[in-house]
């Protein structure tokens, strides 16, 4: 099938490893925090343009505000001293580059302290050898000339020096880092992992995982669930898997290890929402219903910001144009088809997992490897 080759995406790759405080405890300075800057390292990587920019097109639209540089700009804010943080943007990032500033950077750290890795940039997955890669400024067509993400848990496996490590990553196929943390289970570096999609599946080449991601660094009262005033890295989380899964269609993963504690605070809320602020719904315009998050209420009525829609479509509506956000969803075990975006197809398969409108597809004839999380748009039921 057409839909299971090797697939080079427009993506935009967001990996961000960060390592808690050796205990789940708060630091026992000033700080409210589980993560201490003064211990943290930071290694950015930023690619939105490439050298084969025919292989490799650019993304100018996201130019704007790139949320990398948000991440570089946030860490130096928080307190992290800035030789500890290397970040290489575009034409710096080329793969000889990274690798020997990674190395650089893991050298210098010693037990307890924090690694922060972030990429952004394209991806892709070889469905021959399910080995997933990131593209560096001078890939080119050989899977030898992109960052292989295995190169990432090796280098860190060996020149690292600190107790724990989170990886996120927001990029077609970025659950391949999930894939591989769980084989690192018993390393001595305790791994966690979210990421913006599963491993087998495609991403879009928008900033919604990284703008989760940076909610709850910043401490945003809407990322803040449970109402107890700070961001735990399970928060952010389901925060974030709910965003992508509502915003983009995606399936974000989550894993954290037994070492690694869940309940770590990130960041304290900065101030308070009103509760129906965040919450995501459907609204009525001109007969049909769109998706949509409030932004603002003023008794019955509330601002709503439409998904994939700019600020200029942002408007008032009253409860008569508002229901809550409940997507259509087949049950575990239906026989379903469903449509592959780049032939048109229609492919049998069965549905494994269903949660928030997403589903884990296993196709006819297919083992795990190939599996998909797809949305209801592109699922049907067997006419048999």
């Amino acid at each position: 099938m057409s839909r299971f080759n090797v697939r080079l995406l427009l993506v935009v790759v967001a990996t961000c490893l960060v390592a808690i405080h050796p205990h789940s405890v708060r630091a026992e300075d000033d700080s409210d925090l589980d993560w201490d800057p003064e211990k943290t390292h930071v290694f950015v990587v930023g690619l939105l343009q490439w050298q084969d920019s025919a292989m490799w097109p650019s993304f100018p639209a996201c130019m704007k505000d790139r949320r990398d540089k948000q991440l570089v700009d946030f860490f130096h804010e928080a307190g992290v001293p800035r030789t500890q943080i290397k970040y290489l943007c575009d034409a710096e990032a080329t793969k000889h580059g990274i690798e020997q500033e990674f190395v650089k950077l893991l050298d210098q750290t010693d037990k307890g302290d924090l690694l922060i890795f972030y990429f952004a940039g394209h991806g892709w997955r070889d469905t021959d050898t399910n080995l997933t890669y990131f593209a560096n400024y001078d890939a080119g067509a050989k899977a030898s000339s992109s960052w292989e993400v295995r190169g990432v848990f090796a280098t860190i496996e060996k020149h690292f020096s600190g107790d724990r490590a989170l990886l996120l990553a927001d990029c077609c196929h970025s659950g391949g880092l999930y894939d591989l943390a769980r084989k690192h289970r018993d390393s001595k570096i305790a791994y966690a992992v979210l990421t913006s999609s599963y491993a087998h599946n495609t991403s879009t080449g928008n900033w919604t995982f990284s703008d989760s991601l940076l909610a709850g660094l910043r401490g945003e009262p809407v990322v803040d669930l449970n109402g107890d005033e700070v961001i735990e890295l399970d928060e952010l989380a389901r925060y974030t898997e709910l965003e992508l899964a509502f915003i983009e269609g995606q399936k974000s993963m989550f894993l954290a290890a037994d070492r690694f504690p869940r309940a770590a605070v990130l960041a304290d809320v900065d101030g308070e929402i009103e509760p129906r602020v965040g919450l995501r719904v459907e609204v009525k315009y001109e007969g049909k219903w769109y998706k949509a998050k409030v932004i603002d209420v003023d008794g019955d009525q509330v601002e709503v910001h439409y998904t994939n829609f700019d600020d200029s479509w942002d408007e008032w509506v009253g409860p008569d144009r508002v229901r809550p956000y409940a997507p259509a969803q087949y049950a575990e075990g239906d026989k379903v088809e469903t449509c592959s975006d780049s032939d048109g197809q229609w492919y049998p398969g069965t549905v494994r997992k269903a949660w928030y409108g997403l589903h884990l597809i296993r196709y006819d004839g297919y083992d795990e490897t190939s599996d998909e999380w797809l949305g209801p748009k592109s699922i049907r039921l067997r006419s048999e």
